[in-house]
């Protein structure tokens, strides 16, 4: 697992505590204020298709603007995060 990979990880865990899952924008945010300023769009979108294919976040449903997926982080990917943490 690669660093942006559990930055992110770790950002939807810190959510799943307050039940709000996070926008793509919002992650993007998050990332870039930790040094991972290089991660564009199209490279965090692929960062989160390849952890949603791993099982590891999935998409929130939305009902508004399903256009602009939220992200939530799955068990699966609670265990993971909880194993690389230093």
């Amino acid at each position: 697992m690669n660093k942006s990979g559990l930055s992110i990880l770790r950002h939807l865990d810190a959510a799943a505590e307050s039940s709000f899952p996070i926008s793509t924008s919002m992650l993007r945010q998050f990332i870039a204020s930790e040094g991972f300023r290089q991660l564009d769009e199209p490279g965090l979108k692929g960062e989160l298709q390849y952890l949603e294919d791993k099982g590891l976040i999935a998409k929130s449903p939305k009902v508004i603007s399903p256009e602009n997926p939220h992200w939530r982080i799955t068990a699966n990917g609670r265990d993971l995060y909880a194993q690389n943490q230093a």
